[in-house]
């Protein structure tokens, strides 16, 4: 700001200082000025304020414009890039690159209940490591610089605004809900509190991780035994279902290879009482086939005379052709028929 008024004040001096006839101010002990065209030169060195009406910003920075005669930083930045302004503006360079803070948090947890609501205490503290990754933004960077003044935030503000959004999210879990798995409930609401907390700074929050929590070694090592435990009663569950299920299985075998035997012996029984019938049959046919009627039946079976082949005969016939084109070199079996005829079948095991 001073830049101005002292360089109008030199070109002022040098345009008068320009201007004054020396040699007869001297002589007649007088002051003698008159316009002259070299005190033209005296405007060269206004050329010194041009650098002063050019704001540069540059890459992954914005620039904060203080602008005295309109009240001090203004609400609008600049993007990267050169930008004119006038000589008594200011303009103050932020950068807008991603942003990592590392902290270590001490929070209260909230209380411990039973089923039937009876308080069992609790309130114990625990201790997280947690990164903030945030960034300043062309639309906030007005406010990040009223807060801060400059380039670097105040870490311990952003401190104390992480710790209070997990104070105010971590009440709210007793201790072993959040070892157990509640930590990412508590992360995600102190993340959307930070969110708000943190753009009243001019900041805007990308990421909010807890890397770890420290619940002293007591806690964990109870929680550290309710896992196991909770892990072998699974075990012990999965094993009770896979012996369920392979007793179940075996159960099923012995009934399917039940019902395969009951098939198969129905089948052969009707295989073979199939070929009992068809065989009776074909003996009956052939012997009936020897007669021209039932007369020469009749007088056959009563005096035994004709020539004819008895049934007995027949059936001998029939049964011993059948044998030697079903024998598969096994013993035969024998079955009784219902009209008093022995069988011999091939052994069809």
């Amino acid at each position: 700001m001073i830049v101005i008024p002292t360089v109008s004040l030199v070109a002022l001096i040098t345009f008068v200082l320009l201007g004054v006839n020396w040699s007869e101010s001297i002589k007649n002990n007088t002051f003698r000025f008159t316009l002259k065209r070299r005190q033209l030169f005296a405007f060269l060195s206004l050329l010194v304020v041009i650098p002063f009406l050019i704001a540069r910003v540059d890459a992954n920075q914005v620039g904060i414009v203080y602008d005295p005669l309109s009240g001090g930083i203004q609400e609008y930045s600049l993007d990267e890039g050169y930008h004119i302004k006038a000589p008594w503006i200011e303009v103050y360079n932020i950068r807008t690159s991603l942003r990592e803070e590392n902290f270590e948090v001490t929070a209260q947890t909230g209380r411990i209940f039973d089923e039937d609501g009876t308080d069992r205490g609790g309130g114990q503290w625990a201790t997280y490591e947690v990164t903030l990754q945030y960034r300043v933004q062309v639309d906030f960077a007005h406010r990040f610089y009223r807060n801060f003044g400059g380039d670097a935030p105040n870490i311990q503000t952003i401190e104390a605004r992480v710790r209070a959004a997990l104070q105010e999210t971590s009440s709210q879990h007793n201790i072993f809900d959040i070892l157990k798995g509640d930590l990412i409930l508590v992360r995600a609401a102190a993340q959307d509190l930070l969110v708000d907390s943190m753009l009243e700074l001019g900041i805007t929050v990308e990421s909010f991780i807890i890397r770890d929590v420290d619940a002293g070694v007591s806690i964990e090592a109870v929680v550290q035994d309710e896992a196991i435990a909770a892990k072998q009663r699974e075990i012990a569950e999965k094993e009770q279902e896979a012996q369920l299920v392979r007793e179940n299985t075996e159960k099923l075998s012995q009934e399917i290879r039940a019902e395969a035997l009951i098939i198969r012996a129905t089948a052969e029984a009707e295989a073979e009482a199939l070929l009992a019938s068809v065989t009776i049959n074909a003996i009956n046919v052939m012997y009936a086939g020897q007669f021209e009627d039932d007369a020469d039946r009749t007088s056959f079976e009563t005096t035994g005379e004709g020539g004819y082949l008895t049934i007995q005969e027949v059936a001998d016939i029939v049964l011993t052709q059948l044998y030697y084109d079903t024998w598969d070199g096994k013993l035969p079996e024998v079955i009784a028929s219902e009209d008093g005829l022995s069988l011999i079948l091939p052994n069809r095991d």
